[in-house]
């Protein structure tokens, strides 16, 4: 990864989403000659606990030629502080052997106003809690990401997930794992209605919704391991377009939207599992071509091919669908 490439992103962002600064000759200074600034990282592992020897790379936006870059390790609680000057934003990459790689960046002068005092950038020396997840067992799954023309409207049609594929005729699916219901009404370009069901094909098949943002760097953004109950038999989602409202998405669009789910599911005579299929979905479920010919339907899903083994930790360089892309874990 580029650090600076990665920076600029961070100081677009930031830019864009706060807007005007105030025309004070202190907070000018900071901007174009950089002001101090320090954070103090605590770094925890996946069950709360500290995480020492990690090693903390930080970078800060200093004008002076080349970026000005630190590495530190964490103290017994996990704890270390990184200080340096910058015209208000900073990265960080945190490491440590057996553990899953964080990345994030932070901009001072997000919330905060005045936003420099005393030639420091405010907050002064706020306490950001960063996670890292253990490499507990990596497996091989099924890991694709889904962009497919839907061939039909209105009726539902099985989706594979372990061919990746429509299931005949529309493609080399065997098996109904998900069923995609797939309708719209289009009056113009400016006024429609398209609506996704999924569905499943067994009784105790399902999927469940869990909120987590994507965590930048190779890090696990969901648990190790999925849940055994909590799953619904279906999902479904609404897109409109009227003027002058603009579009409504029901549920409402957010980036930290992922799901789990089960397929594939047998019972016994008394409705215990017997044996079930698992796996997660990172982001949403989502559908794209609004008034085109054929929508598109849009997901990138992990599924794990052995029989009631809930473990959903990918290794990124074991896809059974083979190919050269790299997943997330």
């Amino acid at each position: 990864m580029r650090k600076t490439s990665v920076f600029k992103c961070f100081l677009f962002f930031g830019i864009c989403c706060f807007g005007e600064e105030p025309s004070d000759r202190t907070f000018i200074h900071a901007l174009h000659n950089g002001a101090e600034a320090t954070m103090t990282f605590c770094v925890l592992d996946d069950e709360g606990l500290p995480v020492p020897g990690a090693n903390v790379e930080t970078g800060f936006d200093d004008p002076a030629p080349g970026q000005s870059i630190y590495n530190q390790k964490t103290d017994t609680n996990g704890i270390c502080v990184a200080t340096g000057n910058t015209r208000g934003g900073m990265w960080f990459r945190i490491t440590k052997t057996n553990f899953y790689r964080t990345d994030g960046g932070y901009y001072f002068r997000s919330k905060f106003r005045p936003y420099v005092v005393d030639g420091k950038w405010q907050p002064w020396n706020p306490t950001n809690t960063v996670i890292l997840k253990r490499i507990k067992n990596p497996i091989p799954m099924y890991v694709k990401n889904v962009q497919m023309k839907i061939p039909i409207e209105n009726d539902p049609i099985g989706f594979d997930l372990e061919k990746g594929d429509w299931v005949s005729p529309y493609g080399g699916g065997v098996k109904n794992d998900l069923l995609i219901t797939f309708s719209r009404i289009i009056r113009d370009s400016d006024d429609y209605e398209n609506t996704m069901k999924v569905s499943f094909s067994n009784e105790s098949d399902g999927i469940q919704e869990v909120m987590a943002l994507p965590v930048g760097g190779i890090s696990l953004r969901l648990s190790h391991k999925i849940p055994q109950t909590g799953y619904q038999s279906h999902w479904t989602q609404k897109l409109q377009r009227k003027l002058p409202q603009g579009f409504t998405f029901t549920p409402e669009k957010r980036d930290d939207r992922n799901y789990f789910f089960r397929i594939r599911t047998v019972l016994d005579k008394d409705g215990n599992i017997v044996s079930a299929l698992y796996g997660k979905i990172y982001g949403s479920i989502d559908f794209a071509g609004y008034c085109a010919e054929k929508g598109t339907l849009i997901f990138t899903y992990y599924l794990n091919p052995t029989p009631n083994d809930r473990n959903i930790e990918f290794d990124p360089a074991k896809n059974l669908f083979g190919g050269r892309d790299r997943f997330a874990p």
